[in-house]
């Protein structure tokens, strides 16, 4: 038999009665073991936080230098600004670590999510989509993931506004790697990162499903660019959905479309149909902002086709073209006439209607 002695569990060898709740609470996240949402969960059911430390639970003197050291906040619900009073996710969240300024009240933020392997069409709606909603005075929410959350992310900083990346892992670790440079970008022009992950805690899989319901909460509405039939942003939108207050938009796609299958799955459930910028304003209550006559004005968003800048330059007037039609006198091909039409829809310059396509903004003198 072993001569080694069985761990006793119970709080660790620095806690003693008087250290105060923060300093409980900020221990507790960074003690590994379970998933912040299940802790979270034991503690609102009553659980005293002191019962869930463990012996290896971190002094917090050193927990709180690493996070100064790094530029990090711990932020807890009592704090004023705690993010997620409006919309507390479910599971609840019982702490946040942020680097940047907390986010913005719900309100005035959207949620655009989808898969990381979405195909070149939907990356570039992503991006439109985070342009628009930034030029509309929204903030911008995503995960931070490769694909459509890092063309989400990127739209929104490439117009000047402000954009939110949830992680699933500590706030040091650059996951994915190719996304460390826009997480740069992210903290040096004004927005945030924030997760419920300690530093130096690694992306595991379990993380991200949890994750989704803070990006929900974070938002008003949930646009869903991309997903398969199994995406974990079909999570996002139902987390969403099952707030009561939060939207739940999708951008459709063909039957054979398999990035599409989620998508089209949320709109036969209830999910409001996104074919341009405007269909998200509108279910936002949102007008279009800034008007020359009767259009609005926009900026062109970066990497806007020649195609697409010709075809809207046939359509200044307000009137109603036919798709051949604009084909024809654009003397573009069928295939690039369609895709610079989807490209146009999904930045908000134009619209169909039965009768053809018609401008509703224009761009901004460049």
């Amino acid at each position: 038999m072993g001569s080694g002695r069985a761990r006793v569990a119970g709080p660790p060898g620095w806690w003693t009665p008087a250290r105060p709740f923060r300093e409980v609470m900020l221990a507790l996240a960074a003690t590994p073991g379970p998933l912040p949402a299940v802790t979270a969960g034991r503690l609102a059911a009553g659980c005293d936080p002191v019962a869930l430390l463990r012996p290896q639970s971190p002094e917090p003197a050193s927990v709180a230098a690493r996070l100064d050291a790094l530029g990090l906040r711990f932020v807890l619900p009592r704090d004023p600004g705690w993010p997620l009073a409006a919309a507390p996710p479910d599971p609840p969240c019982a702490w946040l670590f942020v680097a940047g300024p907390l986010p913005p009240s719900p309100e005035i933020a959207v949620a655009v999510v989808g898969g990381r392997r979405a195909s070149p069409l939907r990356l570039a709606a992503a991006r439109s989509l985070g342009a628009g909603l930034a030029n509309a005075g929204r903030c911008v929410v995503s995960g931070g993931a490769a694909g459509v959350d890092a063309a989400a992310h990127a739209g929104a900083l490439d117009a000047g506004g402000r954009t939110v990346a949830v992680l699933g892992c500590g706030l040091d670790v650059a996951y994915p790697r190719i996304n460390a440079e826009l997480f740069r970008r992210i903290l040096a022009e004004g927005g945030t990162l924030l997760g419920e992950h300690p530093p130096g805690a690694q992306p595991r899989p379990a993380n991200f499903i949890p994750r989704n319901r803070l990006i929900a909460a974070l938002a008003a509405a949930v646009v869903v660019v991309e997903a398969g039939a199994r995406s974990g942003s079909l999570a996002t939108a139902r987390a969403a959905g099952a707030r009561g207050a939060g939207r739940v938009l999708a951008v459709p796609g063909a039957p054979w479309d398999l990035g599409a299958h989620g998508c089209n799955d949320l709109i036969r459930e209830g999910a409001t149909l996104v074919r341009c910028l405007d269909d998200v304003l509108d279910e936002l209550g949102v007008g279009a902002a800034g008007t020359a006559g009767e259009l609005a004005r926009r900026p062109w968003p970066p990497g806007t086709s020649r195609a697409a800048r010709a075809m809207l330059g046939l359509l200044i007037d307000g009137g109603v073209v036919g798709p051949s039609r604009l084909a024809d006198l654009t003397g573009l091909p069928a295939a690039t006439a369609a895709s610079a039409m989807v490209e146009l829809e999904l930045a908000g310059f134009v619209r169909r209607i039965p009768s053809g396509v018609q401008a509703v903004a224009l761009p901004l003198d460049e």
